[in-house]
């Protein structure tokens, strides 16, 4: 007994000291680990849980040695991967935040490997706060590196006051600008505050605020033409010279502060209450070149490349990366503004979001016995963007009208220009809103049930959630061509009913054996901005609004032990009823149109293996691979609208999209670590990783009958339409050296790391189909095929060196 009590305080011990560690900056991932400490085994019924509970080895492995290309995790959407602060949802920008102020961080794959998280298909990322003194309290690091921004500070102070109170401040700067890609740059600063009440009956009131102003200049896809062309993987279309300066069109701008209240009581020796407030409300802008009657400016646009122009100079233009050709000509954008006579042909516009999201969670947890828990409770949602166009930069114009420029020269809808109808001609000026304006409104609430058995060798969960949703739009302008309740106002209030249903057992052979099973179904309400044909303008909904269905399954099997830590699932999930809308200037039909897609169904199944081996106190060597199919399997239907009278351009097409692998998702990705910790401080780390089988995003409209059998008249025409491109298999390989310096309980830890070492820049890191058909004319016949896919680049050889210091 006494034997069993040391072991547990040893643990309980380690435990605290891996909560108290700080985050060090994020591309120095085994913080904490330049120690190695034997694990401690004993038969306990502590310890049969902890097997039963442990992490995603998976995930710990791969989140750094990966390459770094598109990476959906067994095939699943990014919307589905969930992130939350004491139980309810945040935005995932948010976790740098969480991390510096102490928060302990739970991530696990999609239909949750037998741990029973509350997630779908998607991954969960569970941040929650702990308590107790940290042992070193004050956090500090610089860092500096090669892409995205130049050097960054952090710093975070965790402490305890007395009285009960305790407190958090951080602090997370970045600037500079991308050393490789030219007009991307970042200017960022996050303050965060967390402060806490401990109440003597066990309660405790807790508050966190987050403020993250921020700016970034980004990067644009282009097509493998203009990369070839200009011999750069990394070319990027957004930018051009103003004043001899670099000028990005294509800029990113937030300010959405998140407030967290949360609340915990023991309301009886039996019943816990955990309930959590959370409130994000701001802006983000992101800024994009408009054209009136002109011209577009994008220099990459098929019409300015050597292929279409074919004649000499342009391609030797391109082929010398002159400015001129290559990117966006500021200069002259503005000298065509002024010879207009006031009124602006070409300008610099926001795409504003004013978001406004709440949430609240409140669940009771009662023990019924020993082994039987029960949590059950509610929750609420109530998520709120109003979108609009904001002028930023005329160029030189003094103003714009607030009419719809595409209708300008329509002979039948060119007396229905108004974009407001109520405020008809309206001038617009830099700063003014114009173009469009409405609400997008998705509110759900529900109950949740859940039941958790342990026993020393079993446990078994049931988890059920079901609630009650609705999205609507709410119209601020009347525009002209949908007069009425077509545009202004509420539109119809979409229903829906989602639900989770999930069922985990596992069995522990051995406090170091387990073996797990989970199976899930649920309903989701889809994205608001997709149930609607044209959200921007138009309150018509898509024909048959659902939920989207999914259903997942999955067997885990873990081994722990002092020297092997091994994890390895099986996994198979599919989707259906899944809806996107698109809008796009339709090539065929030769107007704007949007398009809706409905019926879209997916399957995902496949292994994930991960091993973690101590090979003695100083080397450790881990191991991950996964393997599986993700594709479309069944075909969806394409429903094709035009942009200005509803009219049908294509009914409930059939979108041969059956077989189609999932874009952004490898079908075999693996990598591999070697860790040393040296004397006196010195540690080294080489990986290698590998991802392979990839696809470009496959577009739905592409594979309809009206394109792919009218557009491809020859067989290479037609294999050019339905035929989805496989992207070159991605290899690299990483290293980095630390040093940590001790001084008393404080330390200072220095790390040098390099990405892709073989400086291989010739990676995609993603690409998608483009949505356009081009027309090419050869005498009295004229030939149809796909524009060209576009694509992104990985970056080449990058570095990052960070210096910590705990203290």
């Amino acid at each position: 007994m006494r034997k069993s009590l040391l072991c547990l305080l040893c643990l309980l011990l380690a435990v605290c000291e891996a909560v108290a560690q700080y985050p060090d900056d994020e591309y120095y991932p085994y913080a904490g680990r330049e120690a190695y400490a034997p694990m401690l085994v004993t038969d306990s019924a502590l310890f049969y849980r902890a097997v039963q509970s442990a992490g995603d080895l998976y995930g710990d492995i791969t989140a750094f040695n990966l390459p770094q290309v598109a990476l959906k995790r067994r095939g699943q959407p990014y919307r589905l991967e969930t992130v939350t602060a004491d139980g309810v949802p945040v935005s995932y920008r948010y976790t740098s935040a969480l991390r510096l102020l102490g928060a302990e961080e739970d991530g696990i794959p999609g239909i949750g490997s037998g741990t029973g998280a509350s997630g779908l298909a998607g991954g969960v990322r569970m941040f929650r706060f702990p308590d107790g003194e940290p042992l070193l309290p004050y956090y500090t690091s610089v860092h500096f590196t090669d892409r995205n921004y130049l050097a960054g500070a952090k710093f975070a102070a965790v402490r305890e006051f007395g009285r009960g109170w305790s407190g958090a401040a951080a602090a997370d700067v970045r600037t500079g600008r991308d050393m490789h890609v030219e007009g991307v740059f970042t200017n960022s600063f996050t303050a965060s505050l967390r402060a806490a009440k401990h109440f003597d009956a066990g309660q405790v009131l807790a508050f966190t605020l987050v403020v993250p102003p921020s700016m970034w200049g980004t990067r644009l896809s282009s097509v493998e033409e203009a990369f070839s062309l200009t011999d750069d993987p990394l070319y990027n279309p957004a930018w051009g010279f103003q004043d001899g300066k670099v000028r990005n069109s294509r800029v990113r701008r937030e300010f959405v502060p998140l407030a967290l209240l949360s609340y915990t009581a023991m309301l009886s020796p039996s019943t816990s209450l955990s309930a959590a407030f959370a409130a994000e409300t701001g802006v983000r802008k992101y800024s994009g070149l408009g054209w009136y009657d002109a011209r577009t400016p994008m220099p990459d646009n098929y019409r300015y490349l050597p292929s279409y122009t074919g004649d000499r100079a342009t391609d030797e233009a391109w082929r010398n990366a002159d400015a001129r050709y290559t990117q966006v000509r500021w200069d002259e954008l503005i000298v065509q503004n002024r010879m207009a006579g006031g009124h602006a042909v070409y300008t610099l516009e926001d795409r504003v979001d004013r978001v406004a999201d709440l949430h609240f969670n409140a669940l009771f947890t009662t023990a019924v016995e020993s082994r039987t828990t029960l949590c059950y409770g509610i929750y609420f949602r109530r998520e709120s963007v109003r979108s609009y166009k904001q002028m930023r930069d005329l160029l030189g114009a003094q103003y714009i009208t607030d009419i719809d420029q595409y209708l300008v020269d329509d002979d039948t809808y060119g007396n229905l220009l108004q974009n407001d109808l109520r405020h008809p001609d309206r001038t617009i000026r830099e700063g003014e809103r114009f173009g469009y304006d409405y609400t997008l409104v998705r509110r759900e609430a529900g109950l949740r049930l859940r039941a958790e058995y342990r026993a020393d060798r079993l446990r078994a969960d049931v988890d059920l959630t079901l609630g009650s949703g609705a999205v609507i739009r709410k119209g601020h302008y009347e525009k002209e061509l949908f007069p009425g309740e077509g545009s202004y106002g509420k539109s119809r209030r979409m229903k829906f009913t989602p639900y989770i249903f999930k069922a985990c057992a596992g069995w522990a052979f051995s406090p170091r054996s387990y073996i797990g099973a989970t199976a899930m179904v649920a309903a989701v309400i889809p994205d608001a901005a997709d149930l609607f044909y044209q959200p921007l303008y138009n309150n018509r909904t898509i024909d048959d609004p659902c939920s989207e269905r999914f259903f997942g399954g999955e067997v885990c099997y873990r081994l722990t032990g002092p020297v092997l830590e091994l994890q390895a699932s099986a996994f198979a999930t599919a989707s259906f009823d899944g809806t996107e809308t698109r809008r796009y200037y339709d090539d065929m039909a030769g107007v704007y149109c949007n398009m809706a897609v409905s019926g879209i169904a997916a399957a995902a199944y496949g292994i994930e293996a991960a091993a973690r081996i101590r090979l003695n106190s100083r080397w450790r060597l881990s191991l991950a691979v996964s393997a599986g199919r993700y594709k479309y399997i069944r075909d969806p239907r394409v429903t094709i609208v035009s942009d200005v009278d509803n009219s049908a351009v294509d009914t409930r097409a059939v979108s041969h999209m059956g077989g189609c692998t999932l874009g952004g998702a490898p079908q075999v990705a693996g990598c591999g670590g070697l860790l040393w910790f040296g004397p006196r401080g010195w540690g080294f780390r080489t990986s290698a990783g590998f991802a392979g089988s990839r696809r470009v995003e496959p577009a739905f409209v592409r594979r309809t009958a009206r394109v792919a059998r009218q557009g491809g008249i020859t067989p290479e025409a037609f294999a050019a339409f339905v035929e989805q491109e496989r992207l070159a298999d991605a290899f690299t390989l990483d290293a980095s050296v630390f040093k940590t310096f001790y001084f008393g309980r404080s330390r200072m830890t220095a790390t040098l790391m390099l990405r892709n070492i073989s400086g291989n820049d010739d990676i995609a890191y993603d690409g998608y189909e483009s949505l356009r058909v081009r027309h090419i004319r050869a005498g009295a016949q004229t030939f149809r095929e796909p524009q060209a896919t576009r694509y992104t680049y990985a970056y080449p050889r990058s570095f990052y060196l960070t210096v910590s210091y705990k203290f």
